[in-house]
């Protein structure tokens, strides 16, 4: 059977299932039975019985040697599929079952674990559950996706390991683990893949193909030699002979950044270098179609970009600077009623994002630098994340393959993400194995980790086409380097 033909009769299968009323529509029953399971990392709940239903949902689509590996909190499910072409290229399958608390229940509309389908906000039919987006639909429409390849051609035209984590909202703690026994198998393949709902407000599709690191610190003053109280918070009358744990906190942070956003720590953009040809043609691209009105309006909710950035440099900045960010501070009494008091503790939480090639290391080493610089060295900084960045090669196969789904998926103006501001797991297969990581896949999602987060229904069917024409574009794309 031709590519082409093949790719166009999958199509007909996904939407075959979607015409269905909602409740004759395996594709979703499938999705529901995910997101109708807790699986709560943090707490536990639901974690042995979700990892269970992932590994019936792999045998269902007919996945051999389906099995949990056991790591260090939840499980591991690993299953495997094979193509029956002897030089089909070899891509592995990144996912997680786990998710966010629901908390506050009395925020939702619905109940958080039912998968309520109904029309929500601008964006029409949606289902509504806790983890639907992040990310139980985009894995299971990926299997929806190999199963209609499968019904259509008989078997794949790839091969494809399954590895899908309980840990992710944990900080993925079992994946360094299980990088390190599967690495060979890792460094065999084309690349990991991850499924996502990768469309903007307006409807523009992105790929990614890199991740910012961070640098995650907590940061703690207490009174000692310098002054301040040591032991106990006192009345705030003491405030006029006696120095403030909180102030000093506030003077060392404010000794990092002026008022007008410029970081002021010694060497914090040293290690920056000159994008090479391929980022730079890609953050050209995205450019090209960057939308300041969406960003500032739709999604940031915010009057301007800092220091009066416009268009392209704004982007580059998003892209390419790293940033020192104040995520959290605290002290004293914050209650409803009038207490005054000299806290004898102050609090604070910062991050940086890194980009290529700054190291987390190397960069709480300045941090440190600073504080002892300007008098502060009895600031305590404790080092909770030091994840590292992941870049791939936009000319690799996965990287290509996902770019011309993106590009021939019907939807104009797509962006090719170089390197994305957030953080991941990227990085245990693009440092440690040497393989790429990329994530696309259509559909529009939202409110993650809050009340009420959703997907369309028809961002599933979406996604489940993107699914099968990236695998069509990696076979081909494969092919083609063989000929």
């Amino acid at each position: 059977m031709a590519q082409q033909e093949w790719l166009e009769q999958v199509y007909r299968v996904i939407n075959s299932y979607y015409d269905k009323p909602h409740d004759q529509n395996e594709h979703i029953g499938r999705i529901l039975k995910l997101v109708r399971q807790p699986s709560i990392a943090g707490t536990g709940e639901g974690i042995e019985e979700c990892a269970q239903k992932v590994m019936d949902l792999l045998t269902e689509i007919g996945c051999t040697d389906v099995h949990l590996e056991r790591y260090v909190k939840s499980p591991v499910v690993m299953g495997t599929l094979k193509s029956d072409e002897p030089d089909a290229p070899t891509i592995f399958m990144y996912g997680m079952y786990d998710c966010q608390p629901p908390e506050p229940l009395d925020a939702w509309s619905v109940p958080p674990f039912e998968g309520v389908i109904k029309n929500y906000a601008q964006y029409g039919e949606c289902m509504i559950a806790r983890g639907v987006a992040n990310s139980k639909a985009p894995l299971v429409c990926f299997l929806n996706a190999v199963d209609a390849i499968k019904q259509v051609l008989g078997s794949l035209p790839v091969n494809i390991t399954f590895v899908v984590e309980g840990e992710e909202e944990m900080g993925s703690e079992s994946m360094i683990g299980w990088v390190d026994k599967h690495l060979d198998e890792l460094k065999a393949s084309e690349g990991v893949f991850l499924n996502g709902t990768r469309q903007d407000e307006k409807g523009r599709p992105f790929t990614i193909l890199g991740n910012k690191g961070v640098l995650y610190l907590d940061i703690e003053v207490t009174g000692g030699k310098w002054g301040g109280p040591k032991d106990v918070d006192l009345h705030s009358m003491n405030a006029a002979w006696v120095s403030s744990p909180v102030w000093r906190l506030v003077n060392a942070l404010a000794s990092m950044r002026d008022k007008d956003d410029n970081i002021l720590i010694d060497g914090f953009y040293d290690d920056l270098q000159e994008l090479s040809p391929a980022d730079e043609a890609l953050t050209q691209r995205m450019i090209d179609v960057f939308d300041e009105e969406m960003y500032l309006k739709d999604r940031l909710t915010a009057d301007k970009f800092m220091k009066d950035l416009h268009g392209g440099e704004a982007l580059r900045n998003l892209l390419w600077k790293p940033t020192l960010n104040i995520d959290g501070i605290w002290a004293g009494y914050t209650g409803p009623a009038t207490k005054t008091v000299l806290p004898h503790k102050a609090f604070a939480k910062i991050d940086v994002r890194l980009v290529p090639p700054m190291k987390a290391s190397v960069m709480l080493e300045r941090i440190q630098r600073h504080l002892e610089k300007f008098g502060f060295d009895d600031v305590k900084i404790t080092q909770r994340q030091g994840t590292p960045w992941s870049k791939d090669d936009p000319e690799c196969l996965a990287a290509r393959a996902c770019i011309e789904a993106m590009d021939h998926s019907g939807y104009p103006d797509g962006s090719p993400w170089p390197i994305f501001p957030g953080t991941g797991p990227a990085y245990l297969f693009t440092e440690k194995a040497g393989v790429a990581y990329v994530s696309y896949g259509l559909g529009q999602s939202g409110r993650i980790h809050a009340p009420d987060e959703w997907m369309t229904i028809k961002g599933m069917r979406e996604n489940e086409m993107s699914c099968a024409a990236f695998l069509y574009y990696l076979a081909k794309l494969a092919k083609e380097e063989k000929q």
